[in-house]
């Protein structure tokens, strides 16, 4: 994936994902997960700068946020999987602060989606943590075939309750795409995986 040296680049499907989200979601929703969304890069951000890792970009797309830090991949398994949960768990702690303060239930609602869309599935944060986790006891091609099943392996099963929730409600057909395209990018991963396994 080409990405900009420095600067924030803003990817074509991520306006689309917002002008999709703002057709079919009431606004305060949107404002919310976008919220949530940028406190959960804040996490990353926080535990890059803690290791000293100097930020120097940022990509949006469709599926969430990038930070660009060429510095992070000389960090440990260890540190690496700390700035890669860091997101979630400043979703977690806003989100039990917001129950705490019993702040409207939409600004719950989006930090607890935000936190839900971190599955073990490329090119999702679970799915990097999984594989970190993996590598580091395992190897690097262990942690990668790992990691690329089990995102097919979630994919598939997110995708088969999004179907049901469609046939019995007729609603959530954005769902429907989005697990198409989560199970795309794990089988593309699984097939990378299975290559280097070969090789």
């Amino acid at each position: 994936m080409r990405f900009p040296e420095r600067g924030l680049h803003v990817s074509w499907s991520f306006w689309l994902l917002i002008l999709l989200a703002a057709i079919v979601s009431p606004l305060t929703i949107v404002l919310s997960i976008l919220l949530a969304a940028a406190l959960h890069e804040c996490g990353h951000f926080l535990a890059l700068r803690a290791f000293h890792v100097p930020i120097e970009g940022l990509r949006l797309s469709a599926f969430g946020a990038v930070l660009h830090a060429r510095g992070a991949q000389r960090l440990s398994y260890g540190r690496e999987l700390v700035v890669t949960l860091a997101g979630c768990g400043m979703n977690l702690v806003c989100g039990v602060l917001t129950a705490w303060f019993s702040l409207h239930y939409v600004w719950v609602e989006g930090f607890v989606f935000a936190g839900a869309t971190r599955l073990p599935t490329p090119p999702l944060d679970g799915s990097h943590a999984l594989n970190l986790a993996v590598s580091a006891l395992f190897g690097p091609l262990v942690g990668d075939a790992v990691a690329a099943l089990a995102g097919v392996l979630c994919s598939l099963a997110l995708l088969g309750g999004a179907v049901y929730l469609y046939v019995q409600t007729r609603g959530g057909a954005l769902v429907i795409f989005a697990a198409l395209a989560l199970l795309l990018s794990a089988l593309k991963e699984l097939r990378l995986a299975r290559r280097a396994i070969k090789v």
